[in-house]
């Protein structure tokens, strides 16, 4: 593709014949997406069939999160082939497209077997046969009836132990199989960056496009490769690459989800150079970074909603004057998840830069620990080996030194525990005014303070002037003060409410906690004023967030720890310091993981191999934008969701997926798994891969789910 001196790319004309070298026009642009870096997360074709390498760890994508009860060992190894093995027999979920499924006449599948055995497969409900599986490596074939296969996603049974090693849903059951090699039909160099693709071969992606994307590489001649994307509402675009055209553009399938596949015509092995997604604009230049943060604060309002802050969400009704000051000089995240629904999980994850599988405190389901593993190095540690004296007052009554949250505090003084209870009534003032005294106190050195406040949290009380403004002041209710989740009848451990008040009330519950909010937005402003006082204001970086959110009726629910909604696990992040974070909005998703790493980053400290996350300066500063990113939260371990874009997948202990469309339908009422097939299949690829490798996952050197970092895809195929 050619390139001016101002890295401005060529791009055809879409006018110019097929057989034709188009004329070009100049778009600035950037790529957002490496095709070859992300040929695991691909979907292999071959001859029009759906081709499965068991053996991969994308294989993970299939095997329906292996829920509800563990069944698949991957990337094992029977007489020297990489496959899946299930002792017992499991499951996969194979997503066909209407074509494939109205093609397919039966099943192949590759085993390997160290001794002989008996296997029944069935696809759905219907039983496809029974198989004697020989000692070794072999094909076996197994014709479908007419109908037994349908467009989107189709289940696989195997009863009986199996070593998988390839899986293939066939047009033809002579076509394939035939020999007892592997099929050999897409690979990516990444020395010279080229994907290569077997005459007939494809590879597809379900991928959220940005808008305005263009797909571009190189083909040399005689090569042609179809180019097609699809979406769920049968809207097709595409085009050919190679013949003097280097790019198809996909402007009319952007900003949504969409089936990707690219086809090799017209030679036995067509080579694809660099073949990546495009957006207009150059890539931001790499900002200079200012001078280290000399103080932290890290100010955490407990059980603080996203929704129901403007900053975060237009429109919301509490009054936030001073979020959105800070907010005009701060970045502003609107998609950032916190890992737990509750604080033990959400602060040990922010603790410890780690996602729950590692860390494993959580307050219920089976297992855990309710104290932080002493082999975890921790907040305070981290940034006392930075440089920094770290203080701490919180009212979080569950986030306790004997937790494992005082590691490397000089000072660690829980309020709450003062008070001799876990929950209770503590103004945020009092907590603001210790913490600021003691910062104070410690000035003369740089100093993280960690600031805890439960204004949001239940016993939610009613504060003024701001429950005048948002509920009627001749209110009569049970509700005038404020309300407790005790005395709505909640249930331990569930979260659910026995007792549901009527509307009035609950409308008047919502008004006292958007009071609280604003009560709590008047401390920020108490904050800021007092740092701008002690002349340290331009030398502190500032990190508001919170560790969960809180139901308040929207699904039957009140307090937190019940489920997975959004209004749990998405909370406000902003981040303070136009030193070294670029102010601005960030739409693209973030996660809890990397707060640790930003504020390592922002005082000059490198973040050690324990942190999964990464540093989010540069997505403030604009890298890494433009292309959808998830964000991933854990329900005690046994429920799991992860949203990209305005799509969100919750999957549950039975380990069936809920596919929902959180913008459409912010209540989260309405699955949409069998009406969006592209939607699911995203999610199901991104959250499949993600579960499976989420103990070993490192963004710094593998990217995210939805956008693998080169050399990603071998790290993770190295076995555990």
């Amino acid at each position: 593709m050619p390139v001016d001196d101002a890295g401005v790319a060529a791009v055809a004309s879409d006018a110019a014949p097929a057989d034709a070298a188009a004329p070009a026009v100049v778009r600035p642009e950037r790529a957002v997406f490496a095709l070859g870096d992300n040929l695991l997360t691909a979907h292999r074709v071959v001859d029009g069939d759906l081709v499965i390498d068991a053996g991969s760890i994308g294989f993970a994508r299939y095997t329906r999160f292996d829920l509800p009860t563990p069944r698949w060992l991957l990337r094992r190894v029977a007489l020297g082939q990489r496959v899946a093995v299930a002792t017992k027999g499991g499951s996969i979920e194979v997503p066909l497209t209407a074509a494939q499924a109205a093609a397919a006449t039966g099943l192949q599948v590759r085993l390997v077997a160290e001794r002989a055995g008996k296997v029944t497969v069935r696809a759905g409900l219907r039983a496809l046969g029974r198989l004697d599986v020989a000692v070794g490596r072999a094909w076996y074939a197994l014709p479908t009836p007419a109908g037994a296969w349908r467009e989107g996603e189709n289940p696989i049974i195997f009863d009986g132990g199996v070593a998988l090693e390839t899986v293939r849903v066939a047009a033809d059951l002579t076509r394939a199989g035939a020999d007892d090699e592997p099929i050999e039909h897409a690979a990516w160099t990444p020395a010279t960056r080229t994907l290569d693709l077997d005459r007939n071969a494809g590879v597809a992606w379900y991928v959220h496009l940005p808008a305005d994307a263009h797909l571009i590489a190189d083909v040399p001649a005689p090569c042609r490769v179809e180019v097609t994307a699809r979406t769920d509402d049968g809207t097709q675009v595409g085009g050919l690459l190679g013949g003097g055209r280097d790019r198809v553009e996909l402007s009319a399938v952007g900003d949504r989800p969409v089936r990707l596949e690219l086809t090799a015509r017209e030679c036995p092995r067509a080579s694809l150079a660099d073949p990546r997604i495009t957006i207009p604009g150059a890539a931001p230049p790499a900002p200079a970074p200012g001078p280290p943060a000399k103080y932290v604060v890290l100010w955490i309002m407990d059980a603080l909603r996203a929704d129901r802050i403007r900053t975060f969400t237009p429109g919301a009704r509490a009054e936030v004057p001073n979020f959105e000051q800070l907010a005009q000089t701060s970045a502003v995240f609107r998609q950032y998840y916190v890992h737990g629904n509750e604080s033990q999980t959400s602060h040990a994850s922010l603790w410890t830069g780690t996602y729950p599988a590692i860390h494993n405190v959580r307050q219920a389901g089976v297992g855990g620990t309710w104290r932080i593993p002493r082999n975890l190095a921790v907040l305070g540690e981290l940034v006392a080996a930075a440089g920094l004296e770290p203080i701490a007052v919180t009212g979080n009554g569950f986030v306790t030194d004997v937790g494992g949250y005082g590691r490397g505090f000089t000072e660690f003084r829980n309020m709450m525990r003062e008070k001799g209870v876990i929950n209770g009534y503590l103004p945020g003032r009092l907590v603001l005014d210790a913490a600021l005294a003691r910062l104070e106190v410690h000035q003369a050195k740089p100093t993280l303070l960690f600031l805890g406040t439960v204004d949001t949290h239940g016993p939610w009380v009613a504060r003024k002037p701001w429950i005048d403004r948002y509920s009627d002041p001749s209110y009569r209710g049970p509700f005038v003060v404020g309300g407790t989740a005790a005395g709505l009848g909640i249930i331990p451990g569930q979260m659910g409410c026995t007792i549901i008040p009527p509307p009035a009330d609950i409308e008047r519950l919502r008004a006292i906690y958007d009071s609280a909010i604003s009560y709590h937005d008047a401390r920020l402003g108490d904050l800021v004023a007092k740092l701008q006082a002690m002349g340290i204001y331009e030398q502190t970086m500032i990190i508001v967030t919170a560790d969960h959110g809180e139901e308040l009726f929207e699904d039957g629910r009140c307090g937190h720890g019940g489920s997975l909604r959004e209004t749990l696990v998405r909370v406000p992040l902003l981040i303070h310091y136009p030193a070294r974070i670029a102010p601005g909005v960030v739409d693209e998703g973030v996660e809890q993981v990397d707060v640790l790493p930003t504020i390592l980053d922002a005082l000059g400290a490198d973040a050690p191999p324990q942190l999964q996350g990464q540093s989010l300066a540069p997505i403030a500063a604009g890298a890494d934008r433009g292309w959808a990113r998830p964000s991933y939260a854990s329900q005690f371990e046994y429920a799991h969701t992860m949203r990209i874009g305005r799509w969100k997948l919750k999957v549950g202990k039975r380990g069936v997926p809920t596919t929902l469309d959180v913008v459409g339908d912010p209540d989260e009422r309405i699955d949409q798994s069998a009406t969006r097939p592209a939607v699911r299949r995203l999610l199901t690829d991104s959250l499949g891969l993600f579960l499976a490798t989420r103990t070993r996952w490192h963004k710094r050197t593998m990217g995210v789910v939805t956008n693998l970092a080169p050399g990603a895809a071998a790290l993770l195929e190295q076995t555990p």
